[in-house]
C-alpha cells in the first residue's frame, strides 16, 4: 500500500508519489534561448483538472469548460515548485517573482474541481522556503456548499502538508473572500503577508479591517500559530489499538490519520483529528484539522484529506473506498458524523472507521 504522508520540511517529496502518474520533471536546462512567451509550457493532469474538462486547443490555447486561457504555461499539477525550479523559470523568462506568481495563477484554475459553480479559482503562495505552492477550490456534487473548499485554504493546506513555516505572498485569480480573508488570518506571517489580485497588492489588514484573530481568543504566545510546527502530544486508545488488532490492514491508514492529528491546528478547541482516504488503488491520503478562530472557515478532516489527495494528482472523489478517522475521546468536537454523511456522498461504499485518541 501507497502512503503520502507529510515528508521532513527541507526536502522535496515529489519523488515518493507512486501512485499517480507523475510528470518528468522539465529539463531546465532545455532551449534556454526561446522566447519568454515559449518557455512555459503547461501540462494539465486530465483527471485533475476540472475532473477532465481542461484541454488544449490547437490554436495554442488552453480550453476549460466555456473560459480559454493562453498558454503554453509551467506545469503545475504537482502542486509545488521547489526554489531551484522557481529559480530556473524566472531566470528562462526573465520575470520577477511577483510576475512569475501572477503568470502561474490563470493556469493554475484549470486545476480546479468546480462541478457546482463551474467558477474556478487558481491561487499561488510564496513560502519562506522558496517554494511556491499551488492552491485550487473544491466542490462535492450532493453536499451542502459549505462542505467546498476555497482555493487559498487549498493552498494554505498543501504548504502546511510539506512543512512550509511561513507564507510571504498569495496571487489568486479572484478577490479573496471574507471567509478566506479570515482563515489567512491564522497564519504566523498574517501582519506582513501580500495578498495580489486584480493587478494590485495588499496586506490583509487593508482588506480585513479591524480583523478578528487569533489573539481574541488565546493568549499570544501561548500555542503556535499556522504553519508554525505544532506539537499535539496525541496518541491511539487502547480501544483503537485493539481495534486494529482486528483489522491490521488498517494500521498504515491509522498511523498516517495519526500523524495528521499530531500536525493538526486546533489551539481553540484542542481537539485535533486527522483523517486517511484509502482508494481502490491502494493509495493512502491524510490531513488534519486546520481551525480558524471564527470557526466556520475550519477545514475539516475530511476536507484536509481531499486537499491531498487532489494535489497528489488522484481522479474523482469517488475513488475513495475507505477512510480512518482519529479524533479526541470525549473531546469537545467530533467529525465522525458529519464525515460520515459526507463519504457516503462521495461514494455510497466506503466504510469509516473512527478510532478514539487520548492525551499524552
Amino acid at each position: 500500500m501507497q502512503n503520502h504522508k507529510r515528508a521532513p520540511e527541507t526536502k522535496s517529496h515529489s519523488g515518493s508519489q507512486r501512485c499517480f502518474s507523475a510528470m518528468d520533471k522539465l529539463d531546465l536546462d532545455a532551449h534556454s534561448t526561446e522566447e519568454s512567451s515559449e518557455c512555459l509550457h503547461m501540462v494539465t493532469n486530465t483527471h485533475t483538472a476540472l475532473e477532465g474538462h481542461a484541454f488544449p486547443a490547437s490554436n495554442g490555447f488552453i480550453k476549460a469548460g466555456s473560459r480559454t486561457l493562453p498558454g503554453p504555461f509551467i506545469p503545475l499539477d504537482k502542486f509545488v515548485l521547489e526554489p531551484e525550479e522557481v529559480t530556473a523559470f524566472q531566470k528562462r523568462c526573465s520575470v520577477s517573482i511577483e510576475e512569475l506568481m501572477q503568470l502561474l495563477v490563470a493556469p493554475a484554475s484549470l486545476l480546479a474541481r468546480s462541478p457546482t459553480s463551474d467558477f474556478a479559482v487558481g491561487a499561488i503562495g510564496l513560502g519562506v522556503s522558496g517554494r511556491l505552492y499551488v492552491g485550487v477550490n473544491l466542490e462535492f456534487p450532493g453536499l451542502p456548499l459549505q462542505h467546498s473548499v476555497h482555493a487559498e485554504q487549498f493552498l494554505i493546506a498543501n504548504a502546511a502538508w510539506h512543512g512550509e513555516r511561513g507564507l510571504l505572498r498569495i496571487a489568486v485569480n479572484a478577490a479573496p473572500c471574507g471567509h478566506c480573508r479570515q482563515f489567512i488570518a491564522e497564519l504566523i506571517t498574517a501582519e506582513t503577508i501580500e495578498l495580489a489580485y486584480k493587478g494590485h497588492s495588499y496586506r490583509l489588514n487593508d482588506i480585513l479591517v479591524d480583523k478578528f484573530c487569533p489573539s481574541d481568543l488565546i493568549e499570544p504566545g501561548s500555542a503556535p500559530l499556522l504553519l508554525e510546527q505544532q506539537r499535539n502530544d496525541v496518541h491511539l486508545s487502547k480501544g483503537a489499538e485493539a481495534t486494529l488488532q482486528q483489522r491490521p490492514e488498517l494500521r498504515e491508514a491509522a498511523e498516517l490519520a495519526l500523524q495528521s492529528a499530531r500536525d493538526s491546528y486546533t489551539p481553540y478547541t484542542r481537539c485535533p483529528a486527522g483523517m486517511a482516504l484509502l482508494t481502490q488503488d491502494g493509495c493512502v491520503f491524510n490531513g488534519g484539522v486546520i481551525e480558524s478562530c471564527a470557526y466556520n472557515p475550519t477545514i475539516n478532516p475530511l476536507q484536509a484529506a481531499c486537499i491531498t489527495l487532489a494535489a497528489k494528482g488522484k481522479g474523482p472523489f469517488s475513488e475513495i473506498t475507505g477512510a480512518v478517522l482519529v479524533e479526541m475521546q470525549a473531546g469537545s468536537v467530533s467529525f465522525a458524523e458529519t464525515e460520515r454523511v459526507a463519504l457516503r456522498a462521495l461514494n455510497p461504499v466506503i466504510q469509516l472507521i473512527v478510532l478514539q485518541l487520548e492525551g499524552s
